[in-house]
């Protein structure tokens, strides 16, 4: 087994309940513009953050592609609320799935299939990157960042790849009525390395079980962002970390 270093993190977070990421710009952020119309909200903060994470790693890029992975905690996407506002809205007052089918549905964007698909940020970020080593997408709420970070240390430990990037992505505002709590967005990546595949310092990582966080973050319901952004915050802050059954020295 290969210890596991963490060289490099990005965050993106709502500054508070119902608020989104202040000064976001997909395209500032290295997103191409082709792709955006694809990308709903969630996807665009999850690719900005996997490359900011890697942008302050140097070196990363000399790894084989084979070598470098991506694990990814998401939800099973939807496509943005406003997507489908229209289409809900001319259903009736009260749901009516037979009034949906007849006057919803062909309100509803043609794209709006695509940009719900749950793996985006995996398949666009590891495309832009050329990520071509060990990878995985969870979709289980707040625990598939947890599970996503876990698998991530393992797959360097047990000799799978040599740089891997690790994190969650949600956009959650306007699900607000369905989910019963405030809610928010967010996304937060961290890169880990082989010790000794790299000329840089690190700090020593070592996965647990995967734990998701029991209550919503208090800017809202992050989803599969949340156990990433604490972990991020958490080293921001300084000193030893233990989040979402990651333990970092």
């Amino acid at each position: 087994m290969r210890n596991v270093l963490l060289v490099g993190h990005a965050l993106y977070v709502s500054p508070g309940p119902g608020l989104p990421v202040p000064g976001f710009d997909p395209l500032a952020a290295g997103l191409p513009r082709k792709s955006l119309k694809t990308m709903t909200r969630a996807v665009q903060l999850g690719v900005a953050a996997v490359l900011s994470a890697v942008a302050g790693v140097p070196g990363w890029a000399a790894v084989p592609p084979e070598r470098r992975g991506l694990f990814v905690g998401a939800s099973p996407q939807q496509g943005d609320v406003e997507d489908l506002a229209m289409a809900i809205e001319a259903s009736g007052p009260v749901p009516d799935l037979q009034a949906f089918a007849e006057r919803g549905i062909p309100m509803v964007p043609p794209l709006w299939l695509v940009k719900g698909l749950s793996n985006n940020v995996l398949g666009y970020a590891s495309a832009l990157l050329d990520l071509r080593g060990d990878n995985g997408n969870w979709c289980d709420g707040r625990l598939g960042g947890a599970v996503a970070l876990t698998n991530a240390v393992h797959s360097i430990a047990e000799g799978r790849v040599d740089v891997a990037i690790a994190g969650g992505a949600d956009a959650l505002l306007g699900a607000e009525p369905v989910l019963g709590v405030r809610c928010a967005e967010g996304a937060a990546f961290v890169v880990l390395v082989a010790e000794g595949v790299l000329p840089l310092a690190g700090r020593r990582v070592v996965s647990g079980v995967p734990v998701a966080p029991g209550a919503a973050d208090p800017v809202g319901e992050l989803g599969a962002a949340a156990v990433p952004v604490a972990l991020v915050r958490a080293l921001l802050a300084g000193g030893p970390v233990g989040v979402g059954g990651l333990t970092v020295g």
